[in-house]
């Protein structure tokens, strides 16, 4: 589905982590027995968001701000009366409408802009993106779409709500305990390096190949006689020998971890080897058909780290998912106020509703 880029879109939702938003719903309360007025929507313009109107000049550049941006990443155009362009026709009227409830918010907590950090943002954007060029610069506005004026519309608009979303969490804590509970939790997967050697093997994999047959195991046991009967030559006998393409020329050589990254028959036959030097007598038969495995140091225990070492990153990972929950849970209250006052133009409307799980898989594809 075609995305609108975090400047279109401001990256308030980023801010705020809303999961989901809501499409029109017909002008009835939240009950759904009592009708409300909606406020009208005037000539040339196509909603009305509380006390802001939302011009058909301001959609239309918006809207084709979008495609560009889309045609700049390498996406057609959505043909006209696709449902593309019905779905990224939605998706900039939401943008506009929560700006515009965004802004009120700010400006009702009398959160004001400042003018000089705009246009030092202005200029970082313009470090990041053109190298400070000027006409760099001009060349990737014209391919976005954009003007200086949008730019400065939106970073003000990003200062607002970063700023609404510092007042709004700005009491959010996590305590120690509370930290040390998800160390408990994440440790062994987070915190543990599982324990580790240095080996180094040789695959037989004899017809049919790719598959793991009793017949890899006979062959191996004839190899290792011979890597027996000549210790000095394992690299020379690897490299003959061995059907492990990513290894054969540097000796069979790995330093494993016994994790799942590693096939559990290999794993249990390498920390089986009781001393440098050692050898596994039988092979040991894995998925992938038969190996010689050869210690070549020794085992190196598990480690954890310490909870005082993690600590404060636990802490402020987890404040910021604190932080996350509660402006999410005050935006959603912003989006339900802000219905009854909100009415659109015939023709438009918010994307329909989504649920938790639909908008967290189409945030992480």
């Amino acid at each position: 589905m075609r995305r609108l880029t975090p400047l279109a879109l401001l990256a308030l939702l980023a801010a705020f982590a809303v999961a989901a938003c809501g499409g029109s719903d017909g002008g009835s309360d939240e009950g759904g027995t009592t009708a409300v007025e909606k406020p009208t929507v005037p000539a040339g313009a196509v909603a009305v968001v509380g006390t802001e109107t939302i011009t058909q000049e301001q959609f239309d550049q918006l809207y084709a701000s979008a495609v560009k941006q889309g045609e700049a990443s390498g996406q057609t155009a959505p043909e006209e009366g696709s449902e593309e362009e019905k779905t990224l026709k939605q998706q900039v009227l939401q943008s506009l409408v929560q700006n515009a409830e965004i802004s009120q918010e700010a400006d009702a907590r009398g959160i004001k802009v400042d003018d000089k950090r705009v246009q030092d943002d202005i200029e970082a954007f313009k470090l990041q993106c053109c190298e400070g060029k000027d006409k760099k610069f001009e060349t990737y506005l014209k391919d976005q779409g954009l003007t200086v004026a949008a730019l400065e519309e939106q970073f003000a608009l990003r200062q607002q709500a970063q700023a609404l979303y510092d007042e709004i969490t700005k009491d959010v804590t996590v305590t120690e305990d509370e930290a040390k509970k998800q160390y408990e939790t994440d440790k062994d997967e987070r915190y543990t390096t599982a324990r580790s050697r240095k080996v180094a093997h040789l695959l037989v994999d004899v017809k049919p190949k790719g598959e793991s047959t009793d017949a890899d195991c006979v062959r191996a046991e004839e190899i290792l006689k011979e890597v027996k009967a000549n210790p000095g030559d394992w690299k020379k006998l690897v490299k003959k020998y061995s059907a492990d393409p990513g290894s054969k020329d540097t000796g069979g050589e790995y330093d494993i971890t016994d994790d799942e990254n590693w096939d559990a028959d290999f794993r249990e036959g390498a920390f089986g080897l009781a001393a440098e030097g050692d050898i596994t007598d039988p092979p040991v038969k894995s998925q992938f058909g038969c190996h010689i495995i050869k210690a070549l140091g020794p085992i190196t225990e598990a480690t954890t780290q310490p909870f005082d070492e993690v600590k404060q990153q636990i802490i402020d990972e987890l404040t910021q998912t604190k932080k996350n929950e509660v402006a999410t849970k005050w935006f959603e209250g912003v989006q339900k106020d802000f219905a009854a006052k909100t009415a659109f133009a015939a023709g438009y409307d918010l994307p329909p509703v989504q649920t938790t799980e639909t908008t967290t898989a189409e945030t992480t594809g």
